[in-house]
């Protein structure tokens, strides 16, 4: 077995081991992205135009792609050793 697929098969075990932690980091980073969209919103709508309002804006665009980033983790953690077994099953 080559580094890159010894790497890929570690990753892959130690992501899938617990599923129960992979659906804690999928709804934390759902959460995290609502919030960052909520922040995005409130500044467009109820903070007057200055900088403090493209700041606000900038920090929420900067917590919405950390949640999805987050969830993505999260999803990929999930159903990652699912995929890594169909496409090794040797029968």
């Amino acid at each position: 077995m080559s580094k890159a697929t010894s790497f890929i098969h570690s990753l892959a075990m130690k992501l899938g081991r617990n599923p129960k932690l992979a659906l804690i980091k999928l709804i934390q980073g759902g959460l995290l992205f609502a919030f960052g969209v909520l922040m995005i919103f409130v500044a467009n709508n109820l903070v007057v135009d200055s900088i403090q309002r493209e700041i606000i804006a900038l920090v929420g665009l900067a917590l919405a792609a950390a949640g999805v980033l987050w969830s993505l983790v999260g999803y990929l953690s999930m159903s990652v050793l699912r995929i890594y077994h169909m496409l090794n099953k040797k029968d």
